[in-house]
């Protein structure tokens, strides 16, 4: 490859051109290999570290001056030893050693899925159930019982309300509870 395809290459890799990184690092790839090789990085696979070298790649085009002597394979490769120096002491560093080594999510798909629970999501099975048991209830509710239902809900505050029709929308929404109890039970 000629050093005016070269530079214009590293010009588009600087400009965010997703084709021309990708030229550029097959190109350099025997440098990551011989990298990969050199130092060993606990907890990371060849993925990891090949997308830790095209990072590399990018910020390397991005800060490259052609007008110094060196040329970009060289300034490519000690960038590139010097980004796996910095994974290595993070790695190695007292306070980030992990109590368990590191597993990728994809080997143990089935324990992650066992173990690891979303609590911010419902279950469909039980929204399905709730939404029927509420249309159930809305059936049988008078208009007074729905509304102290729906007062419940939304947690309004009754003591704006005389006395009479506070105790009024209580038993209402306690008889309406009833109802809705008996309707999931049964």
């Amino acid at each position: 490859m000629d050093s005016k395809k070269l530079s214009e290459l590293i010009v588009r890799t600087a400009q965010k051109d997703g084709e021309a990184l990708t030229e550029l690092f097959q190109k350099y790839y025997p440098i990551v290999g011989k990298c990969r090789r050199e130092y060993y990085l606990r907890g990371y696979d060849r993925e990891d570290l090949d997308q830790e070298a095209r990072l590399v790649l990018y910020r390397t085009a991005c800060r490259f001056d052609p007008s110094r002597n060196a040329g970009f394979g060289t300034f490519y490769r000690l960038s590139l030893r010097n980004r796996f120096y910095d994974m290595i002491r993070t790695t190695n560093a007292k306070k980030r050693v992990p109590s368990e080594p590191l597993t990728s999510i994809e080997a143990n798909e089935t324990l992650y899925a066992a173990t690891v629970a979303d609590k911010s999501a419902s279950s469909p099975l039980i929204a399905a159930i709730v939404d029927e048991a509420f249309k159930e209830l809305s059936k049988c509710c008078s208009a007074l019982e729905k509304e102290a239902f729906r007062l419940m809900l939304t947690e309004h505050d009754f003591s704006d309300l005389d006395p009479k029709t506070q105790r009024a929308l209580a038993n209402a929404f306690e008889c309406c509870r009833r109802k809705f109890d008996g309707g999931i039970i049964d």
